[in-house]
């Protein structure tokens, strides 16, 4: 293990509450050309674990189907900490999961509106009230990433310590 990883390392319990908290993440996937496929998705966690959905056609959708093993990977950028007089005194505050698995299709038509369901009450709350229309369910694929195994990093910032954002 890293030393970092060692000092710095989340819980499986601040793992879930991280990836509960947050609604962005990376998929990477084993690339049709041997190259990893990293695609950004929309995601819930729910039941202990992350969902996301698309077509059911594209580049993502054949690389699970050929090889289902991935890797999920989720970051929260909280700036920059400066820890001295010397311009290295610098350091990165985030937090970070990585969630390595296999995504599986959800083939039921009512798990899939359920988790398109919790989708859009999560990442759009001004139409949690909005009615579903279940035609939409059918020809959308939705994934479920069964965990093989998780970790979860952070650094907190030192108190007293300036705390800067890139503003690019």
């Amino acid at each position: 293990m890293q030393p970092k990883m060692r000092d710095n390392c989340m819980s499986a319990e601040e793992i879930s509450a991280f990836l509960a908290e947050k609604v962005h993440g990376v998929i990477c996937l084993n690339g049709e050309d041997g190259f990893p496929y990293g695609v950004p998705v929309n995601y819930v966690f729910m039941d202990g674990s992350i969902y996301f959905h698309g077509s059911k056609r594209g580049e993502k959708v054949d690389a699970i189907a050929r090889d289902p093993r991935c890797c999920f990977t989720v970051v929260e950028d909280g700036g920059f900490e400066i820890t001295g007089e010397d311009a290295c005194n610098t350091t990165t505050v985030y937090r970070s999961a990585i969630v390595k698995g296999n995504a599986v299709a959800v083939l039921d038509e009512e798990a899939k509106a359920k988790v398109l369901r919790r989708i859009v009450d999560v990442l759009v709350p001004e139409r949690k009230d909005v009615p579903m229309n279940m035609a939409r369910v059918p020809p959308t694929a939705v994934y479920r990433i069964d965990a093989v195994s998780s970790t979860g990093k952070y650094h907190r910032p030192m108190g007293g310590h300036k705390i800067v954002r890139n503003v690019r």
